[in-house]
Order: C-alpha cells, then sequence, then structure tokens
C-alpha cells in the first residue's frame, strides 16, 4: 500500500439473529463518507428474520449466506472475502459514525498495525448511555499507547468495532484458531507486528443490550472467572508470540495493569468465585492496585475519582451487599435515563 493513495477499507459485518439491529448496522457502514470502501455482510445460518433484512441490501453489499457455524467461523470467511488494505469488524448489533472510515483512512500509515478509536455506549433502543469505551483521555495517542506497551505489555483498547486492523497483520493471523472473542485476541498482539495508532474521537456506537457476550449487566457475575481465563489465555498467547519473534517483554502479571481485569478479578474475590490463579491474589493487593492505576493512568480527573471510589467501596463492602453493589456500577447509566424520564426529561438518544 502506498501513502499516497486512500487505503480501501473492508468492513465485514457478522451476523447471527440480530434481525432488531443489523439493518442499522448496515445502513451505517454503507452511509459512510470515505468512497474507497467495500462492505460485506455473513449471515451465519441467522434462524430469524436477519435474512430476509440483509438481503435487502444486497446489491449495495458482498453477500455471504453460510449454514450456521459460529462467530470465529463468519470472521474468517468474511476476512477471506475481502480485498482491503484495512479491515473493519463491525459487530451486526453496532454502528459506526458517518466519518469514521475517513477519519482512519486520514489517520493511516503502512507501519501501523492498527487504528483503534473511541465508541459512544448505547442501550438497545440507541439510547445514549453517557459512557464511552475506551473514553481515552485528551492527549492520549500513538505514543502513549507505544509506551504503555512497552512499559506493561498492555495498553487501553476498544471492543471489537473500534479497531481497523492492517491487512500485513491480519494476514498473519487468519484464520483465526480460537473459540471466542476475536477483539482480545488481535488487539492483544497487534503491538508486536507494528504500531497502533489512536483517533481519540467517538467514530462509532457499541450496543449492550443484554444478550451480549462480554458486556456486563451487573447480573451475570457468574461469568466473571471465565472472562479472566480468556484473557489470561490471550495473555499466553502474547508471550508465546513475543518468543517466536525474538522480542522481549516487561517482567510481571499484565493483567496487573488493567483496570478492567483488576475489577473483575477483585468483584470474583469478593463473591468468593475461583478462578485460575486467585489464590495468588487479595482484596487488599488488587485495591490498592486498582487505586494506584487510576491515579496514573491517563484518564480524566472524574474517572480517577471514579475508580478509586469504586475500588476502595468494593473492597470494603461485605459479601450480601456486593453484588448489589455491581448491578448498581454496571447499570447506572440506565438508572440515570429512568430518571431523567421520570421528571419529564427526554433520553439522550444516538
Amino acid at each position: 500500500m502506498s501513502d499516497h493513495r486512500l487505503p480501501k477499507i473492508s468492513v465485514v459485518i457478522p451476523c447471527f439473529n440480530y434481525e432488531r439491529y443489523v439493518a442499522p448496522a448496515i445502513e451505517s457502514a454503507l452511509g459512510q463518507d470515505y468512497p474507497n470502501k467495500e462492505i460485506i455482510v455473513v449471515n451465519d445460518g441467522s434462524t430469524d428474520g436477519s435474512a430476509q433484512i440483509i438481503g435487502r441490501f444486497d446489491q449495495r453489499i458482498t453477500l455471504i449466506d453460510q449454514q450456521n457455524q459460529g462467530h470465529i467461523a463468519s470472521c474468517n470467511r468474511g476476512y477471506a472475502e475481502s480485498s482491503g488494505d484495512v479491515v473493519l469488524f463491525l459487530d451486526a448489533d453496532d454502528l459506526l459514525e458517518p466519518t469514521a472510515l475517513s477519519q482512519v483512512a486520514g489517520a493511516w500509515s503502512p507501519r501501523y498495525a492498527k487504528v483503534q478509536f473511541d465508541l459512544k455506549i448505547i442501550d438497545a433502543d440507541g439510547v445514549d448511555t453517557g459512557r464511552r469505551f475506551c473514553n481515552f483521555a485528551a492527549g492520549y495517542g500513538t505514543a502513549q499507547a507505544a509506551r504503555a506497551f512497552a512499559r506493561t505489555a498492555t495498553y487501553r483498547w476498544p471492543v471489537t468495532t473500534g479497531n481497523a486492523y492492517s491487512r500485513f497483520f491480519l494476514d498473519q493471523m487468519f484464520p483465526l484458531q480460537i473459540k471466542e472473542a476475536p477483539d482480545g485476541h488481535l488487539n492483544t498482539v497487534a503491538p508486536l507486528y507494528g504500531e497502533v495508532a489512536v483517533v481519540a474521537k467517538v467514530l462509532g456506537a457499541y450496543r449492550v443490550h443484554g444478550a451480549n457476550i462480554w458486556a456486563s449487566t451487573g447480573s451475570d457475575s457468574s461469568r466473571l472467572p471465565h472472562r479472566i481465563h480468556t484473557r489470561q489465555r490471550e495473555v499466553a498467547l502474547l508471550k508465546e508470540l513475543a518468543h517466536r519473534m525474538g522480542k522481549s517483554l516487561p517482567a510481571g502479571n499484565v493483567l496487573d495493569h488493567e483496570l478492567p481485569m483488576l475489577n473483575y478479578r477483585l468483584m470474583a474475590l469478593k463473591l468468593q468465585l475461583p478462578y485460575q490463579q486467585h489464590e495468588v491474589d487479595s482484596v487488599f493487593a488488587l485495591a490498592c492496585q486498582g487505586c494506584r492505576l487510576a491515579l496514573t493512568e491517563p484518564l480524566t480527573l472524574k474517572h480517577r475519582i471514579g475508580h478509586v471510589g469504586w475500588f476502595s467501596l468494593l473492597s470494603l463492602m461485605p459479601k450480601r451487599g456486593v453484588p448489589y453493589l455491581i448491578r448498581l456500577r454496571f447499570n447506572r447509566s440506565e438508572l440515570l435515563q429512568s430518571l431523567r424520564r421520570s421528571v419529564g426529561l427526554a433520553p439522550v438518544r444516538l
């Protein structure tokens, strides 16, 4: 790919039984103000009305119908059919802002393994909850991500929709041989292959609707050990690939440098849910490390205070109160929206 031409960007949309959301997802990809693009939709044997809805767009997209094989197989098939210099996997329940691809292209360079950007979090009805993922602080950019990875072997990255990957990187990773969570797999190892560019703007929307595999509503705490174990496997892959490539990584537990994983481990300990290596963790140590990270990571003052308050309160909360506290934490935006409605104010819509 030459620096002197705009890259072709492929948007791959895997879909299984998302009839409620898939049309807006496709429309958001088709509505991009960027001309050099292709939209590939993989219908993974949907049994609802998804196939009929996707079919309405068949003159403007590349449509792949396959028997149900799972999300990873859909990503593999979509990637195999793509031809872009850059590939973005758009979950069928998520959205892109109209300028997302043009801003990715504007930030692009052949030396990048990926470009990542912020996402707003919306609910099932498309209401903006006021939360962001990753909620990059002002000034957090490519150099900051590189320094974080060099120091800790991790960095801040968004979920699937907030990443646009280079073909040279994906060619070395596909077909994926994992069972789930392709974004964690790819984002964890991307810095081994090239720089990570950061566009600290909201260029898409991540929809939380209760049926997400990884987004938490606070009522699914039993899945915490699985989430922790999945992240541990991703870090193990990072170490394996770094060893093969002759690259060194900093010593220590990578998960001690990730606020979400410190949070998951602390919640699991408080709920007495065993997870791999839980015996070396303690409530006090996890809470202290969480507060330490909150004060040293590139966060806004509001979020520093919020994280310190959360880790402190969670560590001190008696076990019987922990489930209620967790539900309050993960549903706080929805509660605020309900309060707005109760006093006659309109909810904030996307």
